[in-house]
């Protein structure tokens, strides 16, 4: 049987650098890998601002009858993130599923990261979590709690961490 691996990411490129040591240390053939991309959720930005660039007729005092101003919905802007995020994806997963691993991503918009994923690796039975950090020592830790420092508090299961040099 395989086992899991949930790989945290955000848009950062620095999340991102968990991939190649994820190849470096867990064979494709033992492993799956989710793809865990988590960022806030949208607040909704209010009304769209109209398109003055198009031949519109003019009303009497010069304003163009059309486009109006429109509602952007939260759900509106999630969907426009989750189709960003999934296309940004794509060449990292198609790549690693070349490489011979079982891939999928999950996108997910919360506030309380730490939460979300002790949720995920609960209700999705993972073995292990891989991720990078930038882990704080002495007098910084104290002061900078890292998400891979409140992971680890939460969650009865390893953490591979990587320190990658920025």
């Amino acid at each position: 049987m395989m086992k899991k691996i949930l790989v945290p990411l955000n848009r950062s490129s620095f999340s991102h650098k968990i991939l190649t040591e994820i190849e470096k240390f867990f064979p494709a053939e033992e492993y799956q890998l989710t793809l865990y991309y988590i960022t806030k959720p949208p607040k909704g930005s209010g009304f769209a601002a109209p398109d003055y660039r198009s031949d519109y007729a003019l009303e009497a005092d010069g304003e163009p009858m059309g486009p109006k101003a429109y509602p952007v919905f939260p759900s509106q802007e999630e969907d426009s993130i989750q189709s960003e995020v999934e296309i940004a994806l794509l060449p990292i997963v198609n790549e690693l599923k070349e490489k011979g691993y079982k891939t999928s991503t999950q996108i997910c918009f919360v506030d309380e990261v730490t939460r979300e994923i002790v949720r995920i690796v609960r209700r999705d039975k993972i073995d292990l979590i891989a991720m990078s950090t930038r882990a704080h020592i002495g007098v910084k830790r104290f002061f900078f709690d890292d998400l891979a420092q409140r992971v680890l508090k939460r969650v009865d299961i390893p953490l591979f961490l990587v320190y990658p040099e920025d």
